[in-house]
């Protein structure tokens, strides 16, 4: 499914632009996403653990000494006890899936506890990877932020200790190597 879906992004993004291919690639990410938040989906976020409770207390005795009404006031308290940890938490799961690390290295130099790290991508594919990054940003097209943004905001709630990792990207990625690849080929063309 990730094939296929890949298939339609480089289809849809870089060549046809049109509704029935639009339909197939929504279709393909609504299915892939629910199969990958059903699987692995961060049941963490809204769950404190004893580490978060002492952090809170502690966080909490030094605010509200330091900043006294400015923090002790009801929407602060509120804020910070039930608000702050899940944002923290889809935060950190967010940032996780930008670092190309856990794609082209195996999260190597951080590997995290518990988590078994694979080579997703060769390295090889890293300047590649940039370059269709690059190309990206410089034509901007608002669909592709769209998915983009889309595919970043439903990783977010997929747990980190998944064994497949953020699935959601790899069409993502597919796609800006492959455009990496065809516009290095073009320029080494140029040349010879």
């Amino acid at each position: 499914m990730v094939f296929v879906l890949s298939l339609v992004v480089f289809i849809y993004f870089w060549q046809i632009k049109s509704r029935k291919l639009l339909l197939s690639l929504l279709v393909l990410t609504a299915v892939l996403s629910f199969i990958a938040v059903k699987g692995a989906f961060d049941e963490n976020l809204f769950r404190s653990s004893a580490l978060d409770i002492q952090q809170y207390n502690k966080r909490h005795e030094f605010y509200a000494k330091d900043l006294g009404k400015i923090y002790t006031n009801k929407f602060s308290l509120t804020y910070f006890k039930e608000y702050n940890f899940p944002l923290i938490k889809l935060q950190r799961n967010l940032f996780a899936n930008l670092d190309p690390n856990l794609y082209f290295f195996a999260s190597h130099p951080r590997e995290r506890a518990g988590v078994e790290e694979f080579n997703k991508y060769s390295p090889i594919f890293l300047p590649f990877f940039l370059i269709g990054v690059f190309y990206s940003i410089y034509i901007l097209l608002p669909n592709f932020l769209i998915y983009a943004i889309s595919v970043l905001l439903l990783s977010s709630i997929i747990s980190s200790k998944y064994n497949l990792g953020p699935i959601l990207f790899f069409p993502l990625i597919n796609y800006l190597i492959t455009v990496g690849l065809i516009l290095s080929f073009k320029n080494i063309k140029k040349m010879i």
